[in-house]
């Protein structure tokens, strides 16, 4: 299958990993994350000259202790560096919305979130959570930080670049997109000290071992560097609204709001 989109010029593919724990993924009906290696699995979709974006999530009931670790070394492993990371959130008319309902504790305008409430990654956990809510934003805080270190993100960058395997025939760009590849190139190169300082150094650093080690998957190299504009920025406005909601819980400024009332029906696990 890989052969087959790799064929087909597909070049990347998301894959919903969730989360490193095994409970976890038994819990939310992921068993096919437990049944291989995901290092083993992702590094199968570099050889086939496909880079990979994952979805990674924290906050589920079945986490023990700190999540944070085996999340953090997961990511490092499997050497992906665009990981979107989010607080678990609780739609209406799912599983989880129903279940988490007919145990009482759901807030209030769970199933109504307004324009405001749709940045999952701050305003995620709108339910009681088995740990204590503290530990679980210190978790994803630490996630946020770590992987989106510009060392560390262009380190897997670097990786990715070893492993992609580009050498085979792809379909061809047509020769009036190198004009416009060169003005994006120069727009990313000068917009580099924006994304944080030491990027432009992992950038050229990045750049320059792709060239060494695998050229021809030098436009990809380029294309998830410039991906971190916007994560890496992004990452730290998560991380300062993720801190002031642990400053409100530590000064007392933080309760549980009034819960939406349970269900007293059999809960349905359509």
């Amino acid at each position: 299958m890989l052969s087959a989109l790799a064929a087909a010029n597909l070049f990347a593919i998301f894959v919903g990993i969730e989360s490193p724990d095994t409970d976890t993924l038994v819990a939310t009906r992921k068993k096919q994350n437990t049944r291989r290696s995901l290092q083993e699995s992702i590094y199968k979709i570099y050889d086939a000259g496909i880079f990979v974006f994952a979805g990674f999530i924290v906050g589920f009931d079945s986490e023990q202790g700190n999540i944070a670790e085996g999340m953090i070394e997961c990511i490092e492993d499997t050497a992906i560096p665009v990981c979107t990371v989010g607080l678990l959130y609780a739609l209406p008319a799912t599983q989880l919305g129903r279940r988490l309902l007919h145990e009482g504790r759901l807030f209030p305008g769970y199933d109504m979130p307004s324009a405001q409430e749709g940045d999952q990654c701050t305003t995620g956990l709108n339910f009681e959570t088995k740990r204590p809510r503290r530990d679980v934003l210190a978790d994803y805080r630490a996630v946020l930080e770590a992987v989106y270190d510009p060392a560390a993100y262009f380190g897997r960058v670097r990786r990715v670049g070893r492993m992609l395997s580009r050498g085979k025939r792809r379909l061809e760009a047509p020769p009036s997109h190198v004009f416009r590849d060169l003005l994006l190139l120069g727009r990313l190169v000068w917009r580099l000290p924006d994304a944080g300082p030491g990027t432009a150094r992992q950038f050229w650093r990045t750049i320059l071992d792709c060239a060494i080690h695998n050229p021809p998957a030098l436009p990809f190299m380029v294309m998830l560097s410039a991906l971190y504009l916007h994560h890496g920025p992004f990452s730290r406005q998560v991380i300062a609204q993720i801190d002031r909601q642990i400053e409100d819980i530590d000064l007392g400024r933080w309760s549980t709001p009034r819960l939406a009332p349970a269900e007293d029906k059999e809960l349905s696990v359509a």
